[in-house]
């Protein structure tokens, strides 16, 4: 194990397949690793749309509603966002919030953004019985907080309280524990071969 080492001692094993970078067999779409242009899987995955709603469902139990405001994005709608941000804020501001075309997690149908109906997608939804909710329990489904605060140097974004991506339910425990986020988990803590 790599435990006790920093991501300057330890080489990640990074494999490319079919244009999809998989560090230490995880994939990986951050500001350094994309997907093709054409990588398109059309939805969330059937994984990832399963665990959510296997959440959403105990969500309710302690009446907490959880709603996908954002799930998968094409590599199109990414460029028609993020244009519009670099248009609104300029191509630096937008950086720190807006993953350019091509560098989406959305893109991969890992990611979706989870809010409540009401507020949408703004900060405030850290104040909410949902955002707690999530915090303590998405772990359990499978779930990370991909852009916690504290963080931004090394995700390279700015914080989202609703950016959720799926790395299946050992993982995200692992990550959950530790306090990391998907970039420490995978440099530092990953058993290389």
């Amino acid at each position: 194990k790599v435990k006790d080492k920093t991501i300057e001692d330890v080489k990640p094993t990074i494999e490319v397949k079919n244009g999809l970078t998989y560090v230490n067999g995880i994939l990986i779409v951050n500001k350094t690793y994309s997907v093709p242009n054409d990588y398109n899987p059309g939805s969330l995955t059937t994984e990832t749309k399963n665990a959510f709603d296997e959440m959403q469902k105990a969500a309710e139990k302690d009446n907490i509603k959880l709603w996908i405001t954002s799930g998968f994005r094409s590599y199109s709608l990414q460029t028609s966002l993020y244009n519009n941000y670099v248009l609104k804020d300029g191509k630096e501001k937008a950086d720190t919030y807006s993953a350019r075309p091509g560098y989406s997690e959305h893109q991969t149908g890992f990611a979706l953004d989870v809010s409540r109906l009401d507020i949408g997608l703004t900060e405030y939804f850290e104040n909410t019985y949902e955002f707690e909710y999530l915090i303590n329990n998405a772990h359990k489904y499978g779930f990370i907080l991909r852009y916690p605060k504290g963080k931004e140097n090394i995700t390279g974004y700015s914080y989202e309280p609703w950016h959720f991506r799926f790395v299946g339910k050992e993982i995200a425990t692992f990550i959950y524990n530790n306090n990391l986020t998907l970039e420490e988990y995978i440099y530092q803590y990953v058993e290389l071969n």
